[in-house]
């Protein structure tokens, strides 16, 4: 019983080890491809992608970084700044 549940155990072990590798793999490719759908820039290092917003006006998943949002949010302002001084 003792070699069968060892031979398990190693078998276990390097699929384990396997997964890791690929999955550290795959995530530096998806980090490559992470870039602001507006300027086109990707994150700078340490930079935590949650405070990126979403396009919800896409059907797919747009990030905008957080310069490109405020400057919207800012034009956004203004138009309605404007609009209300119109009437």
């Amino acid at each position: 019983m003792g070699l069968a549940r060892k031979i398990k155990r190693r078998q276990f072990l390097l699929a384990r080890k396997k997964f890791m590798k690929d999955f550290k793999e795959s995530m530096l490719n998806f980090k490559k491809q992470v870039k602001c759908s507006e300027c086109g820039a990707q994150p700078q290092e340490g930079e935590n992608i949650d405070s990126w917003h979403i396009n919800k006006n896409s059907e797919n998943i747009d990030l905008v970084c957080t310069n490109c949002y405020d400057s919207e949010e800012d034009q956004g302002e203004e138009n309605e700044v404007q609009t209300d001084t119109e009437f």
